[in-house]
C-alpha cells in the first residue's frame, strides 16, 4: 500500500494524486504539512511535501515520485511514447513549477493571510509570471494536452498550477495572467472532464473553502 503525504491544497499533492488515480494504483492518504520535527525529516529529508511511503520506504519530491510511479506502474503510461516527446513532458513540468509556480508562491501566504503585497512586489511577481508563461506558451501544444497528443507529466504538474495561478494573480494582480497562454481555458475545460482531475480540484476546493472559513 502507497500512503501518500501532504495536503489537498498542495499542487505538488496534487500532482502525484492525479497520477495514482490515473494509474488506478491503491493509495491512502495521511494530512501531513511541512515541518522540521525529526520525525518527518526522517521521512522527507527537507520536511516537505508530497512525499509517498512505498510498504514502509520513504520517496519524496513530486517529479520523483512521479518516475517511480512510471517505473513501478508502466501500463497507463503519463509519459509520451517518443524520447523528444518525453522530453518536451518533462521540459514543460519544469517551466511550470520553476517558473509559473514559483513565482506566484510569495501570494500564497497573503491570500492565506488576507493581507496585500506592495504594489512593487506585486509587479515584480507579475514580470516573473508574464516571463515564465511567456515560456511555457513557446512549448505548449494543447493538442489536446500540454505536450501534444498524449496526457503526461506536463498535464499534471498543470492540473495542479495553473488553477491556483489563475486565483492568485486575479486576486493580487487583476488579472488571470494563465490566459495570456493560448487556449488555456478550453485546456483547463478538457482537464476537469478527467475524472482523476475532477475529483482532485474538487476535494482541493472544499479543502480551501474550510481554510478561508476558519480565517474568516
Amino acid at each position: 500500500m502507497i500512503k501518500l503525504h501532504g495536503i489537498p491544497l498542495s499542487p505538488y499533492y496534487n500532482k502525484v494524486k492525479i497520477a495514482l488515480l490515473e494509474k488506478g494504483v491503491n493509495f491512502q492518504e495521511v494530512v501531513t504539512t511541512p515541518s522540521q520535527e525529526d520525525e518527518l525529516l526522517e521521512k522527507s529529508p527537507m520536511g516537505k511535501i508530497p512525499f509517498v511511503e512505498i510498504n514502509g520506504h520513504p520517496l519524496a519530491e513530486s517529479t520523483v515520485i512521479l518516475e517511480w510511479l512510471e517505473d513501478a506502474y508502466p501500463t497507463a503510461s503519463l509519459l509520451p511514447p517518443t524520447p523528444n516527446s518525453r522530453a518536451l513532458a518533462r521540459e514543460l513540468t519544469a517551466m511550470l513549477e520553476l517558473y509559473v509556480m514559483l513565482p506566484a508562491s510569495p501570494l500564497i501566504r497573503h491570500m492565506l493571510k488576507g493581507t496585500r503585497p506592495e504594489p512593487e512586489k506585486c509587479e515584480e511577481i507579475r514580470q516573473a509570471l508574464a516571463r515564465g508563461i511567456g515560456a511555457v506558451a513557446k512549448l505548449a501544444q494543447c493538442r489536446p494536452w500540454l505536450a501534444g497528443e498524449d496526457f503526461s507529466f506536463a498535464d499534471l504538474s498543470a492540473a495542479g498550477i495553473l488553477p491556483v495561478v489563475a486565483r492568485l494573480s486575479q486576486t493580487f494582480l487583476g488579472e488571470d495572467m494563465t490566459q495570456r497562454l493560448e487556449g488555456c481555458s478550453d485546456y483547463l475545460r478538457r482537464l476537469g472532464e478527467r475524472p482523476s482531475v475532477a475529483r482532485v480540484w474538487s476535494e482541493r476546493d472544499a479543502s480551501l473553502a474550510a481554510l478561508m472559513a476558519r480565517r474568516d
